[in-house]
Formats: structure tokens, sequence, C-alpha cells
């Protein structure tokens, strides 16, 4: 089992526009696609947490977490719902909204 961590840093004048985007259309978009689904075969887990920091950050930073089951998973979400998003976010949000992905192995302990 896998994690794919997206991680997004967002800065204060888009925050409201970009969350809107992101909790209305593309977390749907990612359940339309099987991410999120309960299939517990396959199951692709959502996880949306917001990075809380002490230093005073000026841009909010959000995570998000979707367990896969393989690289081919993976790779699927990488080539077309990461796809998607930039293509939608970057036109709307520049470089105001930076984002970054990691693969994550689970390991059981």
């Amino acid at each position: 089992m896998y994690i794919v961590n997206t991680s997004f840093m967002v800065e204060v004048a888009v925050h409201a526009q970009w969350y809107d985007f992101f909790v209305r259309k593309f977390i749907p978009y990612l359940r339309e696609a099987g991410f999120g689904s309960n299939d517990t075969e396959r199951q692709r887990r959502i996880i949306f947490t917001r990075v809380l920091t002490d230093n005073g950050d000026p841009h909010y930073t959000y995570s998000l977490q979707i367990e896969v089951p393989d690289t081919g998973e993976y790779q699927r979400f990488m080539q077309d719902m990461m796809s998607e998003y930039s293509t939608i976010a970057r036109p709307l949000f520049g470089d105001q909204v930076l984002h970054f992905t990691s693969l994550l192995k689970k390991i059981d302990i």
C-alpha cells in the first residue's frame, strides 16, 4: 500500500477561491475517478488536512493524502488527476498556489 501526498501552499489573496474550487470541484472529481471509494480491495482513502505551524507563515498549507494499492494507481493519479488539477489551477491562481507530490510506501510495524 502506498500514500500519495500532495502539499499545497496557498497565498492568502486566493485562499477562499482556491479552497472553494478544491473542496467543491477537485475532491468530487477525485471520487468520481475512484479515489476515495469504499472498495475495500482497492481502497483509496482521501485525507485532507491543513498544516499548522507556529512561525506565522504568510500563506496556508494543506496536505492531500490518498491511499493507493500500487504504483500504477500513483501514475494514474499523477497523469490524470494532477494533470487536470494543474490545467485548471494554473490559469486561475498562477504562482499564488504551489504544490508538490511525494509517493510514500506504508510500512507495517
